[in-house]
């Protein structure tokens, strides 16, 4: 092929790519990035990779009497002699308090392969607020 044919089909896939990153991406709701950081959470959880789960604890975290190194330190108990973990999340209600602030409540069932118990229940309601790096916990609660 001359460069002139060449030039045609050059021409149209540049014009193809720009338009695809151009074309303006879907903008996920408040609800929806929160119900994403939950889902991230829980899969960084089940790869059992403790600086994943925790970057998304606020630094000035409080909840169940624990501060984040203290909360850091309690799932890495969890993880710990597991060879596995499973998270599963039949239940998460979602509400949206502001655009950079909110609050979600789920259940939550984890089971560990080579840890006793080997399945546990509990309960998880936590508030999150938006900054500049994205959604993140600011308070916790749990029950069993």
């Amino acid at each position: 092929m001359s460069p002139r044919q060449l030039a045609g089909p050059a021409i149209a896939v540049l014009v193809a790519l720009a338009v695809y990153f151009a074309w303006p991406k879907e903008k996920l709701s408040p609800e929806d990035e929160i119900r994403a950081l939950v889902a991230k959470v829980i899969v960084r959880a089940e790869k059992r990779d403790i600086a994943l789960v925790t970057e998304v604890i606020a630094e000035e975290f409080s909840g169940g009497g624990l501060r984040k190194t203290e909360l850091k330190q309690l799932i890495a108990g969890q993880f710990f002699g597991a060879r596995q973990l499973v998270v599963l999340n039949p239940l998460l209600e979602v509400t949206v308090n502001s655009p950079t602030s909110g609050h979600f409540k789920g259940t939550f069932l984890f089971g560990r392969d080579g840890a006793a118990p080997d399945a546990s229940s509990y309960a998880i309601e936590a508030d999150v607020q938006k900054t500049d790096d994205g959604w993140q916990l600011v308070t916790a609660s749990w029950t069993r």
